[in-house]
């Protein structure tokens, strides 16, 4: 067998060493150790070298069979269903429980949900909803039911008041309108007391044909109005504005609106318009050019409008 052994200094210093063995030789050029010389001429092995070593690899363990079943995907049909299920029999422990326990406060009720499920909402919008439009989320349901407690939970968990069902793109804070529920919409929209909205109220009287701006509690100014004529009556009860457009067309009746403030998301609100002395609207209410504006330019989406 060949060995070569190298010793570096200082300098460029060689040392070779050549042990000649049956397979061959090795010629070189001694250089001492601690002397500078010439540098060595390059070594070449002469003969038959050995063949190389290899070692014999390791046994390999035999690959586990196959099987054809892959793993079951998980359902979460049931857990889902669990989540509706405690919404609709305010079951307030159990809905806890599962958000605090990581449950998704987005998820949608299974499309299309256990029929015995479906038939426990008498009213038949919600019924609607329930087993006709999928994307219906635990929030909508709550805020359908006027589970004010439950809307709040859900939003503390993360529920986004903006997700909107598949079908007709309906959301939780048109159903709060729908409904009525103007302490959930003021939730929705995150008006709270300290909020600029909690400063105003607008007062609007049928009978007089008037309407009020209170600032701070207090009457500010008032106006004449034109409310619905009796074929297309104003609504009467609490709402919120929830949009403001300074240049509104009537997608019904394809007339402007000026300064439209919409009420809880619905198809009427207050414009500027005639006023020819006595109800004469489709169900808006008119104001006079000047009140149109100043309302346009102090009230803040979420402001309370009482009709009566």
């Amino acid at each position: 067998m060949t060995s070569l052994r190298h010793v570096r200094g200082p300098g460029l210093f060689w040392l070779a060493v050549a042990l000649t063995a049956p397979c061959g030789r090795l010629v070189g050029q001694d250089v001492p150790v601690g002397t500078a010389g010439p540098r060595p001429t390059p070594f070449v092995f002469q003969g038959t070298p050995d063949p190389p070593f290899v070692q014999d690899p390791a046994p390999v363990p035999p690959a586990a069979p196959l099987t054809e079943e892959l793993p079951p995907v998980f359902d979460d049909t049931a857990v889902r269903m669990r989540f509706f299920e405690a919404i609709s029999a305010n079951d307030k422990h159990t809905l806890v429980e599962m958000l605090n326990g990581g449950m998704d406060p987005n998820a949608e009720l299974p499309f299309p949900p256990p029929e015995e499920f479906a038939k426990r909402f008498t009213e038949s919008r919600l019924r609607y909803y329930v087993a006709k439009e999928p994307g219906f989320t635990g929030l909508m349901m709550a805020t359908a039911l006027g589970n004010h407690d439950f809307v709040r939970f859900l939003l503390m968990a993360g529920a986004d008041p903006l997700r909107m069902t598949k079908r007709h793109k309906t959301y939780a804070l048109w159903l709060a309108g729908t409904y009525r529920r103007v302490d959930i919409m003021r939730s929705l929209m995150g008006i709270s007391e300290e909020h600029e909205a909690s400063r105003y109220r607008v007062h609007i009287d049928l009978a007089r044909q008037r309407a009020t701006l209170w600032r701070n509690g207090r009457p500010e100014w008032d106006t004449p109005i034109s409310s619905g004529r009796k074929s297309h009556p104003t609504p009467t009860g609490q709402f919120l504005v929830t949009d403001k457009y300074r240049r509104w067309k009537s997608t019904i009746y394809h007339a402007k609106m000026p300064f439209f403030l919409r009420l809880s998301c619905g198809d009427f609100g207050l414009h500027q318009g005639a006023l020819p002395g006595y109800p004469a609207s489709h169900g808006c209410i008119r104001l006079p050019e000047k009140a149109a504006r100043d309302l346009f330019a102090t009230l803040p989406i979420g402001t309370l409008v009482e009709i009566e």
